[in-house]
């Protein structure tokens, strides 16, 4: 019988690129995770792993075997989560991944709200983008995740994470004060000779920028890259290009941009929160969830209220 601890090796292996990072990450030497493969492609009797210049990838047979043992892992941790909740405690620690608008604009609140149900539970937050907060809750280095997901760009899946709708989130045109094109709503292929502000091109919030821009008929002029709203919006301000901006990072934020909705069609995305597969009713991970979900909703009824005539 194949043994889990080898089979979470090979996944780690195959997450990080290299057996030295796989390595590091489980506090093995680099020689006893190569041993531990070799064990495991001897009791398989097929190659899992080949060489790809200084990094490793997966063989056919081992791409298979991986998704097996997130199966495995997944039972297990749904195994853990169920004696966890037998006891009825919610304490000890909970590792929350957040990108910088949502760490800004949610988690405080939840976190808050949290502390005064559950004071024996500690939460501890690290700002990530998605791309860097998704694979590290499927490796265990968070216990979940609040990721966004753009309604124009392809969705990005990761193994071994489930994640569930938590906040939809639309976005406005920001414009520099007394822009021509600041009507009721704003066509994007009016700004087409307009500069454009986004965000670090490894990220989403470039993406959408160049999605939209795309769809407009054109290819954006972009001069200035932030992921912090609140510099961007200051470009903005200063009259230095225009730019895409969600609903949540206006919030607690004053602003003399022209704020305007995308006429061609509504542009939004959506924050999810993602945790990995079986953990869900861990006590200190669903008291997390709930805490995340009654934070989005008050944001909801409040964004609504400032939106009425």
């Amino acid at each position: 019988m194949l043994e889990v601890r080898r089979l979470r090796l090979l996944r780690e292996v195959a997450a990080r690129g290299t057996l030295a990072a796989a390595a590091e990450a489980l506090n093995y030497t680099p020689s006893a995770v190569s041993q531990q493969l070799t064990v495991l492609e001897r009791e398989t009797g097929v190659a899992l792993l080949e060489r790809a210049g200084r990094r490793v990838r997966l063989t056919d047979a081992g791409t298979r075997l991986v998704e097996h043992a997130e199966v495995v892992l997944a039972n297990l941790e749904r195994a853990e989560a169920d004696l966890a909740r037998g006891t009825g405690a919610v304490r000890g620690t909970v590792r929350l991944g957040a990108f910088p608008t949502a760490a800004r604009g949610l988690v405080p609140r939840a976190a808050a709200r949290l502390r005064a149900a559950h004071p024996d539970l500690r939460v501890v937050l690290h700002e990530l983008e998605p791309h860097e907060s998704l694979p590290a809750v499927r490796l265990g280095e968070l216990d979940l995740a609040i990721t966004h997901r753009y309604d124009l760009l392809p969705r990005r899946r990761e193994p071994g994470v489930s994640s569930t709708a938590l906040l939809d989130d639309p976005m406005s045109v920001a414009l520099p004060p007394g822009h021509p094109a600041a009507g009721a709503a704003v066509r994007l292929s009016d700004l087409r000779t307009d500069r454009w502000i986004a965000g670090h091109p490894d990220t989403s919030c470039y993406a959408i920028v160049l999605r939209a821009c795309a769809l407009a008929g054109y290819s954006p002029e972009i001069d200035y890259h932030s992921n912090d709203f609140s510099v961007v919006l200051a470009l903005v301000e200063a009259g230095l290009g225009v730019t895409l901006v969600p609903d949540l990072a206006l919030r607690h934020v004053h602003t003399t941009a022209v704020l305007r909705p995308v006429a061609e069609a509504p542009l939004s995305r959506q924050l999810r929160i993602a945790v990995r597969r079986g953990s869900a009713e861990r006590p200190a991970v669903a008291a997390t969830v709930e805490a995340l979900r009654v934070t989005a909703a008050t944001l909801r009824t409040e964004g609504a209220a400032s939106r009425s005539p």
